[in-house]
Protein backbone atom coordinates (compact mmCIF):
# COMPACT_ATOMS: atom_id res chain seq x y z
CA UNK A 1 0.00 0.00 0.00
CA UNK A 2 1.34 3.47 -0.98
CA UNK A 3 0.55 6.33 1.31
CA UNK A 4 -1.53 9.04 -0.52
CA UNK A 5 -1.05 12.00 1.89
CA UNK A 6 3.04 11.61 0.65
CA UNK A 7 2.10 10.91 -2.99
CA UNK A 8 -0.17 14.60 -3.11
CA UNK A 9 2.89 16.25 -1.10
CA UNK A 10 5.45 15.03 -3.52
CA UNK A 11 3.60 16.08 -6.13
CA UNK A 12 2.86 19.74 -4.67
CA UNK A 13 -0.67 19.18 -4.61
CA UNK A 14 -4.49 19.56 -2.69
CA UNK A 15 -6.39 16.27 -2.32
CA UNK A 16 -10.04 16.57 -2.92
CA UNK A 17 -12.10 13.99 -1.47
CA UNK A 18 -11.10 10.90 0.90
CA UNK A 19 -7.72 11.12 2.00
CA UNK A 20 -7.85 7.92 3.71
CA UNK A 21 -7.56 5.99 0.68
CA UNK A 22 -5.80 2.88 0.40
CA UNK A 23 -3.26 3.10 -2.98
CA UNK A 24 -2.20 0.05 -4.38
CA UNK A 25 -0.58 1.21 -7.39
CA UNK A 26 -0.12 3.42 -10.79
CA UNK A 27 -2.08 2.00 -14.06
CA UNK A 28 -3.25 3.69 -16.95
CA UNK A 29 -6.30 5.68 -17.29
CA UNK A 30 -8.88 3.17 -19.24
CA UNK A 31 -7.25 -0.05 -17.45
CA UNK A 32 -6.71 1.40 -13.77
CA UNK A 33 -8.57 -0.62 -11.47
CA UNK A 34 -10.22 0.53 -8.26
CA UNK A 35 -7.65 1.18 -5.61
CA UNK A 36 -5.16 2.52 -8.16
CA UNK A 37 -4.08 6.01 -9.25
CA UNK A 38 -3.62 7.14 -12.42
CA UNK A 39 -3.71 11.10 -14.35
CA UNK A 40 -5.32 13.10 -16.48
CA UNK A 41 -3.56 15.61 -18.55
CA UNK A 42 -5.68 16.00 -21.94
CA UNK A 43 -8.76 16.65 -23.22
CA UNK A 44 -9.28 13.23 -24.05
CA UNK A 45 -9.10 12.01 -20.38
CA UNK A 46 -10.26 14.98 -18.41
CA UNK A 47 -13.53 14.58 -20.63
CA UNK A 48 -14.01 10.93 -19.51
CA UNK A 49 -12.82 10.91 -15.64
CA UNK A 50 -16.28 9.01 -15.19
CA UNK A 51 -14.80 5.67 -17.21
CA UNK A 52 -11.87 4.82 -15.25
CA UNK A 53 -12.29 2.31 -12.58
CA UNK A 54 -9.14 4.45 -10.31
CA UNK A 55 -10.18 5.57 -7.01
CA UNK A 56 -7.18 8.64 -7.06
CA UNK A 57 -7.07 10.61 -10.43
CA UNK A 58 -3.55 13.44 -10.75
CA UNK A 59 -5.63 16.33 -12.27
CA UNK A 60 -5.03 20.11 -13.12
CA UNK A 61 -7.71 22.54 -11.52
CA UNK A 62 -11.17 21.79 -12.52
CA UNK A 63 -14.60 23.52 -12.65
CA UNK A 64 -16.05 20.66 -11.29
CA UNK A 65 -15.20 17.63 -9.49
CA UNK A 66 -17.07 14.15 -9.95
CA UNK A 67 -17.95 12.20 -6.71
CA UNK A 68 -17.24 8.99 -5.75
CA UNK A 69 -13.71 10.11 -6.44
CA UNK A 70 -10.71 11.44 -4.78
CA UNK A 71 -8.21 13.83 -6.59
CA UNK A 72 -4.77 15.02 -6.33
CA UNK A 73 -5.02 18.78 -7.80
CA UNK A 74 -1.72 20.01 -8.81
CA UNK A 75 -0.68 23.09 -10.39
CA UNK A 76 1.21 22.21 -13.10
CA UNK A 77 0.27 19.73 -15.88
CA UNK A 78 0.31 15.96 -14.75
CA UNK A 79 2.39 15.02 -17.88
CA UNK A 80 5.18 17.08 -16.58
CA UNK A 81 5.34 15.47 -12.45
CA UNK A 82 5.44 11.82 -14.71
CA UNK A 83 9.02 11.31 -13.20
CA UNK A 84 8.06 11.83 -9.78
CA UNK A 85 4.70 9.90 -10.01
CA UNK A 86 6.62 6.92 -11.43
CA UNK A 87 9.42 7.28 -9.26
CA UNK A 88 7.34 7.03 -6.28
CA UNK A 89 5.84 4.21 -7.30
CA UNK A 90 8.96 2.37 -8.73
CA UNK A 91 9.14 -1.28 -7.11
CA UNK A 92 12.44 -1.20 -5.48
CA UNK A 93 15.42 -4.02 -7.16
CA UNK A 94 17.75 -5.82 -5.36
CA UNK A 95 21.45 -6.01 -6.06
CA UNK A 96 22.49 -9.30 -7.41
CA UNK A 97 24.34 -10.86 -3.80
CA UNK A 98 25.14 -15.01 -4.95
CA UNK A 99 24.35 -16.45 -9.23
CA UNK A 100 21.46 -18.57 -7.95
CA UNK A 101 19.93 -16.40 -4.91
CA UNK A 102 18.28 -18.56 -1.88
CA UNK A 103 14.69 -17.10 -2.46
CA UNK A 104 14.79 -18.48 -5.70
CA UNK A 105 12.56 -20.98 -6.40
CA UNK A 106 13.61 -23.58 -8.76
CA UNK A 107 11.36 -26.08 -10.20
CA UNK A 108 11.70 -29.76 -10.84
CA UNK A 109 14.35 -31.16 -13.89
CA UNK A 110 15.47 -27.69 -14.19
CA UNK A 111 19.13 -27.60 -16.34
CA UNK A 112 20.64 -24.16 -15.40
CA UNK A 113 24.38 -24.15 -17.14
CA UNK A 114 27.60 -21.97 -15.95
CA UNK A 115 27.55 -18.53 -15.60
CA UNK A 116 23.10 -17.67 -15.30
CA UNK A 117 22.12 -15.39 -13.03
CA UNK A 118 18.88 -15.86 -11.23
CA UNK A 119 17.52 -13.38 -9.33
CA UNK A 120 15.66 -12.76 -5.72
CA UNK A 121 12.25 -14.31 -5.58
CA UNK A 122 12.78 -15.68 -9.17
CA UNK A 123 9.87 -18.56 -9.84
CA UNK A 124 11.32 -21.27 -12.38
CA UNK A 125 9.03 -23.61 -13.54
CA UNK A 126 9.95 -27.50 -14.14
CA UNK A 127 11.83 -29.00 -16.94
CA UNK A 128 13.33 -25.46 -18.08
CA UNK A 129 16.87 -25.12 -19.76
CA UNK A 130 18.97 -22.03 -19.30
CA UNK A 131 21.84 -21.46 -21.51
CA UNK A 132 25.24 -19.76 -20.20
CA UNK A 133 25.42 -16.47 -19.34
CA UNK A 134 21.50 -16.14 -19.32
CA UNK A 135 20.08 -13.22 -16.90
CA UNK A 136 16.99 -13.61 -14.98
CA UNK A 137 15.78 -10.61 -12.92
CA UNK A 138 14.29 -9.96 -9.49
CA UNK A 139 10.60 -12.42 -8.99
CA UNK A 140 10.85 -13.15 -12.68
CA UNK A 141 8.56 -16.25 -13.68
CA UNK A 142 9.24 -18.40 -16.27
CA UNK A 143 6.76 -20.99 -17.44
CA UNK A 144 7.40 -25.19 -17.49
CA UNK A 145 9.36 -26.42 -20.59
CA UNK A 146 11.00 -22.85 -21.67
CA UNK A 147 13.65 -22.54 -23.06
CA UNK A 148 16.30 -19.41 -22.56
CA UNK A 149 19.58 -19.73 -24.63
CA UNK A 150 22.74 -17.98 -24.23
CA UNK A 151 23.02 -13.98 -23.30
CA UNK A 152 19.49 -13.64 -23.06
CA UNK A 153 18.20 -11.21 -20.71
CA UNK A 154 14.59 -11.31 -18.69
CA UNK A 155 14.66 -8.28 -16.21
CA UNK A 156 12.89 -7.69 -12.92
CA UNK A 157 9.41 -8.74 -12.96
CA UNK A 158 8.54 -9.77 -16.21
CA UNK A 159 6.79 -12.96 -16.71
CA UNK A 160 7.29 -15.98 -19.69
CA UNK A 161 4.54 -18.63 -19.90
CA UNK A 162 4.91 -22.42 -20.75
CA UNK A 163 7.15 -23.59 -23.29
CA UNK A 164 8.31 -19.58 -24.69
CA UNK A 165 11.92 -19.92 -25.98
CA UNK A 166 14.30 -17.09 -26.03
CA UNK A 167 17.19 -17.03 -28.27
CA UNK A 168 21.02 -15.42 -27.59
CA UNK A 169 20.90 -11.87 -26.77
CA UNK A 170 16.96 -11.42 -26.54
CA UNK A 171 16.43 -9.11 -24.09
CA UNK A 172 12.69 -8.94 -22.22
CA UNK A 173 11.87 -6.10 -20.27
CA UNK A 174 14.43 -3.13 -21.26
CA UNK A 175 13.27 0.00 -20.10
CA UNK A 176 10.68 1.54 -22.63
CA UNK A 177 11.92 5.19 -24.46
CA UNK A 178 9.87 6.85 -21.88
CA UNK A 179 11.12 10.81 -21.31
CA UNK A 180 9.23 13.93 -21.05
CA UNK A 181 10.35 17.80 -21.08
CA UNK A 182 10.52 19.68 -18.01
CA UNK A 183 11.68 23.16 -18.23
CA UNK A 184 12.92 22.65 -22.12
CA UNK A 185 15.13 19.20 -20.52
CA UNK A 186 14.71 15.47 -21.60
CA UNK A 187 13.65 13.74 -18.32
CA UNK A 188 13.47 10.23 -17.83
CA UNK A 189 10.16 8.31 -16.94
CA UNK A 190 10.79 5.37 -15.22
CA UNK A 191 9.15 2.41 -16.56
CA UNK A 192 7.47 0.55 -13.82
CA UNK A 193 5.41 -1.66 -16.18
CA UNK A 194 6.20 -5.52 -17.16
CA UNK A 195 6.51 -7.51 -20.07
CA UNK A 196 4.28 -10.97 -20.39
CA UNK A 197 4.47 -13.41 -22.41
CA UNK A 198 2.04 -15.57 -22.60
CA UNK A 199 2.38 -19.42 -23.21
CA UNK A 200 4.47 -20.92 -26.44
CA UNK A 201 5.62 -17.14 -27.74
CA UNK A 202 9.16 -17.42 -29.10
CA UNK A 203 11.42 -14.24 -29.03
CA UNK A 204 13.83 -14.17 -32.00
CA UNK A 205 17.92 -13.41 -31.06
CA UNK A 206 19.11 -10.00 -30.39
CA UNK A 207 15.26 -8.81 -30.13
CA UNK A 208 14.15 -6.21 -27.57
CA UNK A 209 10.74 -5.98 -25.81
CA UNK A 210 10.26 -2.66 -23.62
CA UNK A 211 8.53 -2.73 -20.18
CA UNK A 212 5.40 -0.70 -20.12
CA UNK A 213 5.87 2.23 -18.93
CA UNK A 214 2.63 1.94 -16.96
CA UNK A 215 1.15 -1.27 -17.22
CA UNK A 216 2.26 -4.03 -19.17
CA UNK A 217 3.92 -5.38 -22.52
CA UNK A 218 1.88 -8.32 -24.08
CA UNK A 219 2.95 -11.11 -26.32
CA UNK A 220 -0.05 -13.49 -26.56
CA UNK A 221 0.28 -16.79 -27.27
CA UNK A 222 1.64 -18.96 -29.99
CA UNK A 223 3.33 -15.86 -31.74
CA UNK A 224 6.80 -15.98 -33.12
CA UNK A 225 9.08 -12.76 -33.31
CA UNK A 226 11.85 -13.28 -35.48
CA UNK A 227 15.86 -11.56 -34.94
CA UNK A 228 16.46 -8.70 -34.81
CA UNK A 229 12.86 -6.43 -33.80
CA UNK A 230 11.80 -3.64 -31.88
CA UNK A 231 8.55 -3.89 -29.41
CA UNK A 232 7.98 -0.48 -28.04
CA UNK A 233 6.49 -0.13 -24.20
CA UNK A 234 2.99 -0.96 -23.40
CA UNK A 235 2.33 -2.61 -26.90
CA UNK A 236 -0.16 -5.79 -27.68
CA UNK A 237 0.71 -7.82 -30.03
CA UNK A 238 -2.06 -10.84 -30.50
CA UNK A 239 -2.52 -14.89 -30.75
CA UNK A 240 -0.51 -16.45 -33.87
CA UNK A 241 1.41 -13.71 -34.91
CA UNK A 242 4.72 -13.78 -37.18
CA UNK A 243 6.74 -10.79 -36.57
CA UNK A 244 9.55 -10.83 -38.96
CA UNK A 245 12.95 -9.89 -38.83
CA UNK A 246 14.25 -5.70 -38.38
CA UNK A 247 10.48 -5.17 -37.77
CA UNK A 248 10.09 -1.73 -35.28
CA UNK A 249 6.71 -1.12 -33.34
CA UNK A 250 5.96 2.05 -31.60
CA UNK A 251 4.78 2.22 -27.97
CA UNK A 252 1.19 1.52 -27.37
CA UNK A 253 0.28 0.16 -30.37
CA UNK A 254 -2.11 -2.86 -30.52
CA UNK A 255 -1.52 -5.81 -32.90
CA UNK A 256 -4.79 -8.21 -33.54
CA UNK A 257 -4.42 -12.03 -33.63
CA UNK A 258 -2.89 -14.10 -36.84
CA UNK A 259 -1.18 -10.79 -38.18
CA UNK A 260 2.13 -11.22 -40.19
CA UNK A 261 4.24 -8.38 -40.59
CA UNK A 262 7.70 -9.37 -43.08
CA UNK A 263 11.01 -8.02 -42.65
CA UNK A 264 11.58 -3.92 -41.87
CA UNK A 265 7.78 -2.99 -41.31
CA UNK A 266 7.60 0.79 -39.65
CA UNK A 267 4.72 0.84 -37.69
CA UNK A 268 3.84 4.46 -35.13
CA UNK A 269 2.87 4.23 -32.06
CA UNK A 270 -0.80 4.56 -30.08
CA UNK A 271 -2.50 3.16 -33.36
CA UNK A 272 -4.41 -0.79 -33.76
CA UNK A 273 -3.76 -3.01 -36.55
CA UNK A 274 -7.03 -5.15 -36.84
CA UNK A 275 -6.90 -9.45 -37.17
CA UNK A 276 -5.79 -11.33 -39.91
CA UNK A 277 -3.91 -8.47 -41.45
CA UNK A 278 -0.67 -9.04 -43.55
CA UNK A 279 2.24 -6.14 -44.08
CA UNK A 280 4.63 -6.73 -46.85
CA UNK A 281 8.31 -5.71 -46.24
CA UNK A 282 9.27 -2.15 -45.54
CA UNK A 283 5.56 -1.07 -45.17
CA UNK A 284 5.10 1.64 -42.88
CA UNK A 285 2.28 2.22 -40.78
CA UNK A 286 1.00 5.37 -39.24
CA UNK A 287 -2.68 4.63 -39.13
CA UNK A 288 -5.26 2.58 -37.97
CA UNK A 289 -5.91 -0.86 -40.21
CA UNK A 290 -8.89 -2.67 -40.35
CA UNK A 291 -8.79 -7.13 -40.20
CA UNK A 292 -8.46 -8.68 -42.82
CA UNK A 293 -6.77 -7.05 -45.38
CA UNK A 294 -3.47 -7.61 -47.18
CA UNK A 295 -1.29 -4.24 -47.81
CA UNK A 296 2.22 -2.82 -48.71
CA UNK A 297 3.63 -0.03 -49.26
CA UNK A 298 4.13 3.52 -47.43
CA UNK A 299 1.33 3.83 -46.88
CA UNK A 300 -0.06 0.63 -47.07
CA UNK A 301 -2.50 -0.21 -50.09
CA UNK A 302 -3.80 -3.23 -51.58
CA UNK A 303 -0.69 -5.13 -52.96
CA UNK A 304 -1.69 -4.94 -56.40
CA UNK A 305 -2.25 -1.21 -56.17
CA UNK A 306 0.93 -0.91 -54.78
CA UNK A 307 2.37 -2.96 -57.72
CA UNK A 308 1.11 -0.83 -60.09
CA UNK A 309 2.71 2.11 -58.24
CA UNK A 310 6.16 0.40 -58.73
CA UNK A 311 5.49 -0.08 -62.22
CA UNK A 312 4.66 3.50 -62.69
CA UNK A 313 8.08 4.62 -60.96
CA UNK A 314 9.50 3.20 -63.41
CA UNK A 315 8.53 5.42 -65.88
CA UNK A 316 8.53 8.30 -64.37
CA UNK A 317 11.98 9.48 -65.70
CA UNK A 318 10.15 9.46 -69.13
CA UNK A 319 7.36 10.91 -67.77
CA UNK A 320 9.63 14.02 -66.60
CA UNK A 321 11.52 14.28 -70.17
CA UNK A 322 7.56 14.61 -71.91
CA UNK A 323 6.80 17.12 -69.37
CA UNK A 324 9.13 19.75 -70.08
CA UNK A 325 9.00 18.98 -73.51
CA UNK A 326 5.40 20.12 -73.25
CA UNK A 327 6.40 23.01 -71.39
CA UNK A 328 8.72 24.41 -73.60
CA UNK A 329 5.92 23.81 -76.01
Amino acid sequence: MYNLEKLSTLLGGEIKGDKVQKITGLAPFFQAKKGEVTFAAEDKFLTKLGETDATVLVVPKLEEYLPNKTYIVVEKNPRELMPILLKFFKKEVMFPIKAIEDSALIGERVRVAPNVYIGHGAKIGNDVTIHPNAYIGQDVVIGEGSVIYPNAVVREFCILGKNCILQPGAVIGSDGFGYTKVDGNNIKIEQIGRVILENDVEIGANTTIDRGAIGDTVIKKYTKIDNLVQLGHNGIIGENCFIISQVGIAGSTEVGDNCTLAGQVGVAGHIKIGDNVVLGAQSGVSGNIASNQVLSGNPPVSVKEHLKIKASLKKLPELVKKVKKLEKK
